[in-house]
């Protein structure tokens, strides 16, 4: 069924994330007020990011969206956020008439890697099944290849799910590498409201439409992106085996290795970096950013390597000098990375 669509050689079980659905006659226009992307512009067989944002524009979640029918959206969201993010949008249903799915029983989410079939783009959704499961062919990672989010119902998982367990497994940490590796962020509980969508490039990645009409904070980020210079973005940056090794307590040479064991201890490490404060060795009296996303670097056999790529949100001067550590401002040092979109020429 899935292959059909996309050959998938390496599969990631992608538990940090879950999924909800959102179906009714007024589901389009409930979303549409609450989310900062264009929801009534989502055709069928499409998907994109967005946002749910607090009243002053700070990003309480990022998400995954796609249209499964006329009246019926899917999410997919960190893990943790769930809960509280399907909470607060029922807090402001009132008499719309809609319905969210079982929170209980969340859609699960598997990673692939491999080739899209002939003239399936990135952003395009297929349907796997009538109900319940569906693949989402994502922008390709320029180390990993091809990629595309397999999405299941609990039941689905039950009919499809041993399928993916066919392919050679990778851990979930080499998804969110290739999520820094293409710059596409998310939010989640550590930096829950830490964010306007500008400061993590979510404009840039296609999550927040600026013609769709007011949603919750819409009047901050508008005058965020129209009045003013933007002074503060994301950039991918990396800590090398250098740096890791002598700035990172509890790390050492003989734990860089390709084991089971290494992956679980790095890929730890490297999430517990997320929400930490980003210092400039110019300016020692305040931190200058946060760790957006971390992920232990992979080769593109799919193997773990000993650095950490980083998703840092920062000011564009701290960013200018690239004096930068993570942690503390004697902590590791951050290098430098491509990143793989332009940001406007007048930044």
């Amino acid at each position: 069924m899935i292959e059909k669509y996309f050959s998938a050689t390496h599969v990631a079980d992608l538990s940090r994330f879950s999924g909800f659905t959102v179906s009714g006659p007024d589901a389009n226009t409930f979303l549409q007020g609450q989310l900062t992307n264009d929801v009534t512009g989502l055709g069928l067989g499409g998907h994109q990011r967005s946002g749910y944002c607090t009243p002053k524009g700070r990003l309480l979640a990022t998400m995954l969206q796609w249209r499964i029918d006329d009246q019926t959206l899917g999410h997919l969201i960190a893990s943790e956020l769930l809960e509280p993010t399907v909470k607060r949008l029922k807090m402001f249903v009132l008499r719309s008439r809609l319905v969210f799915s079982d929170a209980t029983k969340p859609l699960r989410a598997f990673g692939l890697w491999g080739s899209a079939a002939s003239g399936l783009a990135p952003g395009t959704t297929i349907a796997l099944a009538d109900s319940g499961a569906w693949l989402l062919i994502d922008s390709p990672c320029p180390v990993l290849g091809a990629r595309a989010w397999c999405i299941l119902s609990l039941d689905q998982e039950a009919q499809i799910g041993h399928l993916l367990t066919q392919h050679e497994q990778r851990p979930q940490a080499a998804w969110m590498f290739s999520e820094i590796q293409n710059a596409k962020a998310w939010v989640g509980e550590p930096t829950t409201e830490a964010f306007v969508p500008q400061m993590i490039n979510f404009e840039l990645t296609n999550g927040v439409s600026f013609t769709k009409g007011c949603y919750p904070g819409q009047e901050v980020v508008a005058r965020s992106q129209y009045l003013g210079k933007l002074k503060r973005r994301s950039f991918r940056a990396q800590l090398s085996e250098t740096s890791l090794l002598s700035r990172s307590p509890g790390l050492t040479s003989d734990s860089q290795t390709e084991s089971s064991a290494t992956e679980f201890n790095l890929a730890t490490y490297a999430q517990g970096l997320v929400g930490k404060d980003v210092w400039s060795a110019s300016s020692s009296h305040e931190a200058c950013g946060l760790v957006v996303n971390a992920a232990p670097v992979f080769s593109a056999l799919g193997v773990q390597l000993s650095a950490i790529d980083l998703l840092i949100e920062t000011s564009l001067d701290a960013w200018a000098k690239q004096d930068l550590h993570v942690g503390a401002i004697d902590g590791p040092s951050l290098d430098a990375q491509p990143m793989p979109y332009e940001f406007p020429a007048a930044e």
